[in-house]
């Protein structure tokens, strides 16, 4: 009888607890986290069954053992968006935030989830950025619906920076904005600084932080889709006397490589020894090249598998890419 006991013991233990019995690390690159990525979303969309129970699996992950980016909690907040729970969405959402408070996608998707659960309120009681978000959200309800703009939102909104004249120019808020009376508009107007942010800038810069190739190479030029400046340059590789125009209208300089994109600099004076034929400027290049090849190596596990990804695609570009064709003979250095 005891034996009987104990087994219905362990198995009611087993089916109470929610933890998953492969656990994603902190790390959200890691194997171990993207193996656990994969079968959740397998079974989300298995069947009714399978979701439940992974769903239960993700909730626990995100409570318990996220990634240090939020992503599985970002994660869990998306499928329940879809499942149109939009309350535990908005828990999901401010849960990643609170591991990454300055993602702006996130805190987009917690402003949606929030105005979809009804929970508006809570978030502007939430912090100073929830308050903004928020009072955002009400504003653009209200002028979707072509109900009376409320001036103080307005102000509010000036003052912390958000509205610029570009958005009462045009978009939902500029038809909102010209129904408010003229003494509010002009006091509003008056608070309205020359925006220095720029959504686009931000929207790259998420996509080159969610990029693992940026913990090694830069990145940049991918994301914005430039051609490149310097003779020879094609997209994705950094180039000299390029300059990046804001959407304020300010022009920054862009320089070679970041700092901490060593490989990228040595693949660029390659790249430029290539155009010339210099064969000795090219070998000495692609030295750097495997030096900063192998340091990446020796960072970490990742970093280990993204430079040998690097590598082998450089062999290939010197061997088949028409670019290179003044090179060719280094393919064998590779």
């Amino acid at each position: 009888m005891r034996p009987f006991v104990v087994l219905i013991f362990a198995l009611s233990l087993g089916f109470c607890t929610s933890e998953p019995q492969k656990n994603p690390t902190r790390d959200p690159y890691s194997l171990e986290t993207l193996i656990f990525l994969e079968e959740v979303l397998l079974d989300v969309w298995e069947s009714s069954e399978s979701r439940e129970e992974a769903m239960s699996r993700l909730r626990y992950v995100c409570r318990t053992r996220d990634t240090d980016d939020g992503y599985l909690c970002y994660t869990w907040g998306l499928l329940e968006y879809h499942r149109g729970n939009y309350a535990a969405s908005y828990t999901a959402f401010r849960k990643a935030l609170e591991k990454n408070p300055n993602d702006s996608l996130y805190k987009n998707m917690l402003r949606i989830s929030a105005e979809k659960s009804g929970n508006l309120a809570d978030l502007k009681a939430h912090s100073r950025d929830g308050e903004v978000l928020a009072v955002f959200t009400e504003t653009q309800k209200l002028c979707k619906e072509n109900k009376p703009p409320e001036s103080e939102s307005f102000r509010f909104l000036a003052e912390r920076g958000i509205l610029t004249k570009e958005t009462l120019r045009r978009g939902v808020l500029s038809d909102c904005f010209q129904r408010l009376r003229d003494v509010d508009k002009s006091q509003i107007q008056k608070e309205i600084r020359l925006s220095s942010l720029s959504y686009k800038e931000r929207l790259y810069a998420d996509q080159m932080k969610s990029d693992p190739f940026s913990r090694i190479w830069d990145t940049a030029s991918y994301h914005r889709g430039e051609t490149g400046q310097a003779v020879g340059a094609s997209a994705g590789v950094v180039t000299a006397n390029a300059s990046l125009v804001t959407d304020s209208g300010i022009v920054l300089p862009q320089t070679t490589a970041k700092p901490g994109a060593p490989i990228t600099d040595a693949w660029r004076k390659l790249k430029l020894a290539s155009v010339s034929g210099n064969e000795s400027q090219g070998r000495e290049a692609i030295r750097s090249f495997l030096s900063e090849i192998q340091s990446a190596k020796r960072k970490g596990k990742l970093e280990g598998q993204l430079a040998l990804a690097l590598e082998r695609a450089a062999k290939l570009l010197l061997e088949q890419d028409p670019q290179y064709v003044k090179l060719r003979s280094l393919a064998k250095e590779l």
